[in-house]
């Protein structure tokens, strides 16, 4: 076994032992949610996540990701991730700002406003924890990134079963993110010797050419996240989550879907620094080919094992959601070529096809918005379940195109 292999085997396994925890984590504390709030409280809960995701996004502007090819290429200097931290904070304070604003104005209850503006706090703790987790990742330093992953989710589940436990309401279920995410920040903070005060510079000619550099990154990922998440918004715009249950349902099949999907993801996680690192030398084709062929399989086998278990696990998370095994066994369909899709994904943005990638984003989310606004009003939740099979696989061969680009 070479030192490549031998780094991909030790932190993919770092990986899988995390994500394997993390996801059954993730998977107790979404079900004791579930069962305390109901079907209708439960589409609101997930509402506000969709919220954070998409204040998330705007935060990170590709930043992370550029700052671990950076590492990876070993161009990144210390100077570098001051100014993508500095950066990062910045963007954070102003997005809490206009979120604040911006919920002021949304035609939800009280409790439902203040829900959503302690998780645009937890969020800002969570995207400055991102960029530390991103130096480990660069390293290869996987067993970091697992370890403070998993203490975050363990903090959450304690939280969570007290406020199951005594029957506690949406706002608390938020707060207990945000008390997660803040441990978390703090093991991270402790194990990388990191001081986020000796981090913090302004430097304008740092900030202009971090965002010369990260803006095709960072535009595309908000796109991408929107198309991700524009099936929860439209289905709420038709199906109101204070009235009805449509969104609670789909949530939950969602739910089950993004953490199989999180959990297949540390393939393209761990192999991105590798890609990176090796895409010019001359052994890449034989690397490249191989990731292929692991990824297909990892898809087929991931599509088949959700698809026979859903009615399982959608009764596991709660037997008051059986109505969403359909809708889950439509999802996993999208499964098949999700993680070779990454890998190409991976290999566009190593090969600086960052504006290429960009476009194909953009036309992702046109693609997927129509569809949602032609089909969701009259299919619910079954029709935004079939638009997102149809999406990935419109973003598998586009990612296709932009890697074959690079791999000529």
């Amino acid at each position: 076994m070479n030192e490549l292999e031998r780094n991909i085997f030790f932190n993919t396994g770092y990986q899988i032992i995390g994500k394997i925890l993390t996801s059954l984590l993730g998977f107790i504390s979404l079900s004791l949610i579930a069962r305390s709030l109901g079907i209708l409280l439960f589409g609101q809960y997930s509402l506000i996540f969709v919220y954070l995701s998409l204040s998330g996004i705007f935060a990170d502007f590709g930043l992370v990701t550029l700052l671990i090819r950076e590492i990876a290429s070993k161009r990144g200097s210390k100077k570098y991730l001051k100014g993508i931290f500095s950066l990062r904070l910045l963007l954070n304070l102003l997005i809490f700002l206009v979120a604040g604003v911006f919920t002021y104005f949304l035609p939800f209850q009280q409790t439902f406003k203040l829900s959503l503006i302690l998780g645009f706090a937890s969020n800002v703790i969570l995207s400055l924890s991102s960029v530390f987790l991103g130096v480990f990742q660069a390293g290869l330093r996987f067993k970091l990134v697992a370890s403070s992953q998993i203490i975050t989710n363990l903090i959450i589940l304690i939280f969570v079963f007290w406020g199951y436990w005594q029957g506690k309401d949406l706002l608390y279920f938020i707060m207990a993110t945000l008390l997660g995410n803040l441990f978390g920040f703090l093991f991270i903070l402790k194990k990388g010797y990191f001081s986020p005060f000796k981090l913090f510079i302004l430097d304008k000619k740092l900030f202009f050419r971090i965002i010369k550099d990260a803006w095709p990154i960072g535009l595309g990922a908000i796109v991408t996240t929107f198309y991700l998440k524009i099936d929860s918004i439209v289905l709420s715009f038709f199906y109101n989550p204070s009235f009805n249950q449509d969104l609670g349902i789909y949530s939950s099949a969602y739910k089950i879907f993004e953490v199989i999907g999180v959990f297949i993801g540390f393939f393209q996680t761990t192999t991105f620094p590798v890609i990176a690192s090796k895409l010019n030398k001359k052994n890449f084709y034989l690397i490249y080919q191989k990731l292929i062929r692991d990824s297909l399989l990892i898809g087929l086998l991931a599509t088949g094992c959700l698809f026979l278990m859903s009615e399982m696990l959608i009764n596991i998370f709660s037997r008051d959601f059986v109505v969403a095994t359909s809708s889950l066994k439509i999802l996993s369909l999208a499964l098949s070529t999700r993680v070779v899709s990454g890998i190409w994904l991976s290999v566009g943005v190593a090969g600086g096809k960052q504006k290429e990638l960009f476009f194909v984003s953009i036309a992702a989310f046109i693609f997927n918005l129509l569809l949602n606004l032609l089909i969701i009003p009259r299919y619910s939740f079954i029709g935004a379940s079939w638009v997102t099979v149809f999406t990935q696989g419109f973003i598998t061969l586009a990612n296709l195109w932009v890697a074959s680009m690079v791999i000529k």
